[in-house]
C-alpha cells in the first residue's frame, strides 16, 4: 500500500515546490526607438537610409530590445508635427510621449572614400546622452562591420544601464496594509496600483504572487510607488497578488487583501500631448497610442487619473464615453487622433498630474499612460500700489501669459477686512497697470484686489490685498512766458520750482485757449526753465498761428500740480505774395521778366516758375537774390510761356505763388504768297505778294534741287529776274521773307520755270 501510494506523494510535493517558487518572469527589455541617421554633407546622401536600416536590422538581432516599429514611429510623428533631429530636448520629449527608454540618434558624413558616423543614445528617464561614439570606414565595404560592432556596443551599454538598481530615499512610515488595489490587465502584463492605508506614510513596499488564491505567495518585486507593473506572463493566465508596506529597519505591515488578476488583450494606453491652464480648470489633450496593440476591440472609452504629485496616488477623475466627446452613444474612439477634456473645479494657481487610459468593448482598460504636469492659471501675481498722489493710486500687476487671459477685474475697499467692489472691467490681457480716480479723496488709504476672467467671464480667485494712501498736489510753476515771432518756433520760459518733491515739468499746447491741450514734453530736470517748441519733426509748427502754452510741475510718483497761467504765442507769418510781376513780349528767343521788391526786410530770394501751354505743369527755372528782375532766354520764336513767381526769407519761409502771368516770343515772318513765274524778253521773272510785317528786311530766292535748297539771291522787293533754263529745262525755285532781326519765314510752295 505505502509503494503504491509513492508516485502521489512525489507528485504532490513536486507541485508544492513550484506554487512555493514559480516560474521567473521573462526579463525585461528595453524599448527604444532609432531616429534616422542626419547627413551632415552632399556626398553621404544616401548613407543615411543605409546606417540606420543595417543598424535597426543589427540590433533587432538583441533578445534584450524593443525596437519600435518604423512606420509606427513616423506616423506618431507626422500626427504631432515632430521632427527627428539629434537635439536633446526634442528626443527626450518624443521619448516620454512614446513612453520609450532610450532613443538612438546619429549623422554621418562622407569625405572622399572615409564615411564617419556618429551615434549616440538618449536616456529619456535621465534626459542625458550615456553613448557616444564615433566611427569611421574607409569605402562601403567596411561599413557594414563597423555598424555590426556599433550595434553590440549599444545592446550592451543598453543592458547595463537598465539594469542598475534605483532606490528611494528612507522615509519613516506609520504601517497599515495598503488599500484600494486595482489592477489593469495587459496582453503579458498586469499592472498594479493601490493606496496607502489609512494613517500610513510608506513608501516602499513588496509586491506577493501566487498562482492560486489560497497561495503560497512568493515575493516578486519590491517598489518605491504605488503601482507596479508585472511583465513577462502568459496569456490568459490567473494570478493573485498580496502587497506589504515596510520600512528599512524590517517593520512591515499586514498583508494586503487578495486580489485577482488575469492577462488579457487590452489596447496600448494613450499619449497625453498637453496641458492647457484655464482658471479653476485644466484642458488635457491626448491622442491613441499609434503603436498598433495585438487586441482587435475598438476602443470605447477613456479615463482620466489625476494626481497632486508625480508618484501617485492617481485617482479617477473622467470616464469618456463617444457620447461625452460629440459623439453618438455607440461610436468607437478608433477614429479620433486627439481627444480634449477640461478638468473643473480645480484650485487657481495649483500644479496637478495627469494619467489617462483606454479601455475596449469588453470595458478592459490599458495601462496609464506617461504622466503629464498641468497647472490652472494662477492668481493674479506682483499686485502693487503706488500712492502719495493726488486723488489717484496707480495699479499694477504681473501681466498674465497665457492667451485665454481676456482681461481683469478691479475690487475696491476702504478696509482690509472686507467690502470689496468691483470698480473696473480690463478687457485687455496685455495691459498690467491700472490708475483709480473714481472718487478718492486726498490723504485717505484705499484696498485692492484683482483677478483675472476668460472667455464668458469665467473669473479666477482674487489676488492679495494692497493698498496706498493718496496725497497733495506739487506746487505750479510760475511766470510762464512764450516769445512770439519766430519762424515756426516758439520759446518758453518760467520760474523753477525751488521745493524738493519737484522732479519736473510737463508743458503741454493747444491751437485754441480753451481747446484740447496735449502734452508736447516732459522736462526731466528740476533745475530747467526754457524750452523751445518746434513741433515734433513730422508735424512742424505752422507759420502764422496762435499757440497757447500751459505748465505743472510733477513729483516722483508723476503726480501733477495744477496747470500754470495760459499764455499765448504767434508764429512768424510767411512773406506776402510777390506783387507787380510782369514781363515783355515779342522779344527775339527770350523774355524779359520783372517785379516789384516784397515789403519784409529779410528777404532772400525770389523763386521763378514757368510752364509752357494751358496745362503744363509749372517747374522752378530759376532763383534769383538781390534783384527783381530776370531774363528767360533760350526759348522758342512765337510761343506763349506761363510765369509765377514766389519770395522766401533768410528762415526759409516761402510766400504764395504770384499772380501767373502770359508772355509770347517774337514769331518768325510768315511764308511769302501768291508765288509766280512768267517769261519777258528771254528772261524768267518771279513774282509774289509782298509781306504785310512791318519790319520785313529782304526777301531770299532758293533753287531747290535733288539736295535741297540753294540759295540763288536776296532781294528788298517782291521780285526776281533771272535767266531762264534752257529750252527743255526745268528748275524749281521757292522764297522766304527775313525780318529786321533775322527770323526768317518757313518758304513758299514752290514754282517750276520751264525753258523756252
Amino acid at each position: 500500500m505505502r509503494i503504491k501510494s509513492f508516485p502521489y506523494l512525489f507528485f504532490a510535493l513536486l507541485f508544492i515546490i513550484l506554487a512555493l517558487y514559480p516560474r521567473p518572469a521573462r526579463p525585461y527589455k528595453a524599448k527604444i526607438a532609432v531616429f534616422n541617421f542626419n547627413i551632415l554633407n552632399l556626398d553621404a546622401r544616401g548613407y543615411d537610409a543605409t546606417v540606420t536600416n543595417t543598424l535597426i536590422n543589427f540590433l533587432e538581432r538583441t533578445s534584450s530590445l524593443n525596437i519600435l516599429n518604423r512606420k509606427e514611429l513616423e506616423t506618431f510623428l507626422s500626427l504631432n508635427d515632430l521632427q527627428q533631429n539629434c537635439d536633446l530636448s526634442n528626443v527626450v520629449y518624443i521619448g516620454n510621449r512614446l513612453g520609450l527608454d532610450m532613443i538612438i540618434v546619429g549623422s554621418v558624413k562622407k569625405s572622399g572614400p572615409v564615411i564617419e558616423v556618429i551615434c549616440k543614445i538618449a536616456k529619456i528617464q535621465g534626459k542625458s546622452f550615456i553613448y557616444n561614439k564615433k566611427l569611421r570606414s574607409f569605402g562601403d565595404s567596411g561599413l557594414r562591420e563597423e555598424i555590426r560592432r556599433l550595434s553590440f556596443n549599444i545592446s550592451k551599454v543598453i543592458d547595463l544601464d537598465i539594469g542598475k538598481a534605483k532606490l528611494a530615499a528612507p522615509k519613516r512610515d506609520i504601517f497599515t496594509a495598503p488599500v484600494n488595489i486595482t489592477f489593469r490587465p495587459g496582453t503579458t502584463r498586469i499592472s498594479l496600483s493601490w493606496e496607502n492605508g489609512p494613517g500610513s506614510k510608506s513608501a516602499r513596499y513588496k509586491i506577493f504572487r501566487s498562482q492560486s488564491e489560497g497561495g503560497p505567495f512568493v515575493k516578486i518585486a519590491q517598489v518605491t510607488q504605488v503601482e507596479y507593473i508585472d511583465e513577462g506572463l502568459e496569456k490568459n493566465t490567473a494570478h493573485y497578488y498580496r502587497i506589504k508596506a515596510f520600512d528599512t529597519k524590517g517593520k512591515e505591515s499586514d498583508f494586503s487583501k487578495t486580489i485577482r488578476a488575469e492577462t488579457a488583450l487590452t489596447p496600448n494606453p494613450p499619449i497625453i500631448l498637453s496641458t492647457q491652464a484655464h482658471v479653476k480648470s485644466i484642458k488635457i489633450t491626448w491622442s491613441p497610442n499609434p503603436i498598433k496593440s495585438p487586441d482587435p476591440s475598438k476602443i470605447m472609452g477613456y479615463k482620466l487619473y489625476r494626481a497632486k504629485i508625480a508618484r501617485g496616488p492617481y485617482k479617477e477623475v473622467a470616464n469618456l464615453l463617444g457620447k461625452d466627446l460629440g459623439l453618438g452613444i455607440d461610436t468607437t474612439l478608433d477614429k479620433l487622433f486627439k481627444i480634449n477634456y477640461l478638468d473643473k473645479n480645480l484650485a487657481d494657481g495649483e500644479e496637478y498630474y495627469f494619467k489617462v487610459s483606454a479601455y475596449n468593448e469588453k470595458n478592459l482598460e490599458t495601462d496609464l499612460s506617461s504622466p503629464m504636469k498641468g497647472s490652472c492659471l494662477p492668481v493674479v501675481q506682483g499686485v502693487l500700489a503706488k500712492g502719495d498722489m493726488i486723488r489717484q493710486i496707480k495699479l499694477s500687476w504681473t501681466q498674465a501669459t497665457s492667451e485665454h487671459v481676456k482681461g481683469y477685474f478691479i475690487y475696491r475697499s476702504t478696509s482690509s477686512e472686507g467690502g470689496f467692489v468691483k470698480i473696473k472691467k480690463i478687457i485687455d490681457r496685455e495691459i498690467d497697470s491700472f490708475i483709480d480716480t473714481e472718487g478718492l479723496k486726498d490723504k485717505t488709504t484705499y484696498y485692492y484686489r484683482i483677478s483675472l476672467f476668460e472667455d464668458n467671464e469665467r473669473e479666477g480667485s482674487m489676488s492679495n490685498v494692497v493698498s496706498a494712501t493718496t496725497k497733495g498736489l506739487p506746487p505750479m510753476p510760475r511766470r510762464l512766458k512764450a516769445k512770439s515771432g519766430m519762424a515756426r518756433k516758439v520759446k518758453l520760459t518760467w520760474n523753477i520750482c525751488p521745493e524738493e518733491e519737484v522732479k519736473g515739468y510737463k508743458l503741454y499746447r493747444s491751437t485754441a485757449k480753451k481747446g484740447e491741450y496735449v502734452l508736447i514734453k516732459k522736462i526731466s530736470n528740476p533745475k530747467k526753465n526754457k524750452y523751445l517748441d518746434k513741433g515734433r519733426h513730422n508735424k512742424p509748427l505752422m507759420d502764422n498761428t496762435t499757440y497757447c502754452y500751459k505748465l505743472t510741475s510733477y513729483n516722483k510718483v508723476d503726480v501733477e500740480s495744477k496747470s500754470s497761467k495760459i499764455v499765448l504765442a504767434t508764429t512768424k507769418p510767411r512773406p506776402v505774395r510777390p506783387s507787380g510781376f510782369g514781363g515783355e513780349s515779342l522779344h527775339v528767343k527770350e523774355i524779359p521778366l520783372f517785379w516789384q521788391p516784397n515789403p519784409e526786410n529779410d528777404i532772400l530770394k525770389y523763386h521763378i516758375f514757368r510752364s509752357l501751354g494751358d496745362e503744363g505743369e509749372f517747374s522752378e527755372i530759376a532763383s534769383v537774390e538781390g534783384k527783381t528782375s530776370y531774363v528767360d532766354k533760350w526759348l522758342k520764336d512765337g510761343w506763349e510761356y506761363r510765369y509765377k513767381i514766389k519770395v522766401e526769407d533768410k528762415d526759409s519761409l516761402i510766400s504764395d505763388f504770384s499772380d501767373m502771368i502770359i508772355i509770347r516770343t517774337k514769331p518768325k515772318p510768315r511764308a511769302p504768297k501768291g508765288l509766280d513765274a512768267t517769261f519777258k524778253e528771254g528772261k524768267a521773272v518771279l513774282t509774289w505778294s509782298a509781306n504785310t510785317e512791318p519790319d520785313i528786311a529782304s526777301y531770299n530766292v532758293f533753287e531747290k534741287g535733288f539736295f535741297g535748297l540753294s540759295k540763288v539771291d536776296t532781294v528788298n522787293e517782291p521780285k526776281f529776274i533771272m535767266v531762264g533754263p534752257k529750252p527743255g529745262k526745268s528748275k524749281k525755285y521757292v522764297v522766304t521773307a527775313v525780318d529786321r532781326d533775322g527770323l526768317e519765314s518757313k518758304p513758299t510752295q514752290p514754282i517750276t520755270v520751264f525753258g523756252r
